[in-house]
């Protein structure tokens, strides 16, 4: 099978396009672009594309607004829309403080982003092919990956509604310059390609030709082929993924929760998966490093209750023994505003601080001197009031147990020499807006116990133990 035809069976087995679509193409002006950008534009006419032609300048080559004019040209040659923008991408790694490649991909996909919007393009088709594949697998073991690593170079990858598709995955180097040649294409060289300064560079021009000389002549399509064979894995557990993080989670944001037996009863190749798929889901944080979810999963093997895990990103897990509860750390400029209603009787948790569990007791059932982690309250005196677990707001006041009066919440806690940076984050049990217990301090003393009292509300705290992974 020729080239064309290989790129036709690889279009239709991946239903990389359906055909009208308005597409843009990344063209460099180096023979893999090229090719593309032929293939698409002139030899697949029954595609039916509209393209939009878009270059990068990069800045860094003196021959770089050649390479600009000669992908205009061709672009004007052959009546399509051409985008083209200069960025100096030594100037974006300082300012960015990232590597000269990192800079480049990131000008690149940028520009890309930004011409599919202005032409409604439904795709970005880029040109990497095989030897691409095969050099992008094996950086990916030096560096250390996991098996969807192995998958490589994704045919296509969707990002932000966005599809970026690579029909050239199934041609070698090789391949992309016979059908330059006979196609009579004159594509530009660049230069960096054979400066070794570049890791991708070493591997292509030091390690695979000595892999291909000292140990398998077809270095190249074994390492694409096994790119193949992981990427249909890939997809599989994918898939297995979206369907028990679906049926496994339960609510979003700061109140998602997750049956612990339901996750831990998983084959363990999805525990990991699933754990971090719902950590997206809940839009908390994007999905943890393999080594923090590794570390979690085996304390939660261990079976301790009680304890909360962070993760990076202020991402807190905690562990009720039956439920793991996910939430995100509030800044204490925001936690004004945070309500959490009482649960009654239950336990509530209070987000990255501890739980308040609450139920209604008789007087002759409490021991006395209560310690500071018990609050005993007069429950017929707030029964027909909303509780609720509030933090410090402007102008709050409070009548702490034993005072003649109630004085502002800012002069309690400096008479309990309570620091300044902790003040917004103490938790405060209210009643219909009013402060009836300091969690963990003191309670209100019009809700005091007393010889009159018939029922009373029983409030324990316990704060969260901490692991950080």
């Amino acid at each position: 099978m020729n080239q064309l035809g290989k790129v036709k069976s690889f279009i239709k087995e991946h239903r990389l396009l359906a055909g009208g679509e308005t597409v843009v193409v990344a063209v460099s002006g180096g023979p893999d672009s090229l090719c593309l950008l032929h293939m698409l534009g002139r030899a697949l006419p029954e595609l039916k594309l509209n393209i939009v032609v878009a270059h990068l300048n990069h800045c860094l080559r003196p021959e770089a607004g050649e390479e600009a004019s000669f992908v205009e040209k061709i672009a004007v040659d052959w009546s399509l829309p051409f985008e083209m923008k200069a960025i100096n991408i030594r100037a974006l790694k300082s300012e960015r403080r990232i590597s000269e490649e990192e800079a480049g991909r990131l000008a690149r996909y940028n520009l890309f982003r930004e011409v599919a919007a202005k032409y409604h393009a439904t795709a970005v088709v880029l040109g990497h092919h095989l030897d691409d594949q095969a050099e992008t697998v094996l950086l990916n073991i030096i560096r250390g990956t996991g098996v969807d690593g192995l998958a490589g170079i994704l045919p296509c990858r969707y990002e932000d509604g966005l599809k970026f598709l690579r029909p050239l995955l199934c041609l070698t180097r090789k391949e992309i310059e016979a059908y330059c040649t006979t196609k009579g294409l004159q594509p530009c060289t660049d230069s960096s390609n054979l400066e070794t300064n570049y890791t991708r560079n070493k591997l292509r021009l030091e390690l695979i030709p000595r892999l291909e000389s000292e140990f398998n002549p077809r270095i190249r399509e074994s390492l694409s082929g096994l790119a193949s064979l992981a990427l249909k894995d890939r997809l599989f557990m994918e898939n297995m993924t979206e369907r028990y993080s679906l049926r496994l989670m339960m609510g979003g944001g700061n109140k998602t929760v997750v049956e612990r037996a339901a996750l831990m009863t998983l084959p363990e190749a999805l525990r990991g998966r699933v754990l971090r798929r719902i950590l997206e889901k809940s839009g908390l944080t994007e999905a943890p490093g393999r080594e923090h979810t590794e570390a979690l999963l085996g304390t939660l093997k261990e079976g301790r209750r009680g304890w909360i895990y962070t993760l990076p990103g202020a991402v807190h897990i905690y562990d009720d023994g039956r439920f793991l509860r996910f939430f995100k750390k509030v800044e204490p400029q925001q936690l004004s505003s945070v309500r959490i209603q009482l649960i009654l009787p239950g336990r509530t948790v209070i987000p990255g601080k501890g739980s308040v569990t609450a139920r209604i007791v008789k007087p002759d059932q409490l021991t006395w001197p209560p310690p500071s982690c018990l609050a005993y309250l007069d429950y017929d005196k707030i029964v027909h009031k909303k509780l609720a677990i509030r933090f410090r707001w402007t102008g709050a006041r409070f009548h702490p147990q034993g005072a003649s009066g109630s004085r502002k919440l800012k002069k309690f806690f400096i008479d309990q020499k309570i620091p300044a940076p902790e003040r917004a984050s103490v938790p405060l049990l209210t009643a219909g807006g009013e402060i009836i217990w300091i969690v963990g301090k003191r309670i209100a003393h019009p809700y005091r116990v007393t010889g009159e009292t018939e029922r009373v509300l029983f409030l324990e705290y316990r704060v969260f133990k901490k692991r950080r992974f």
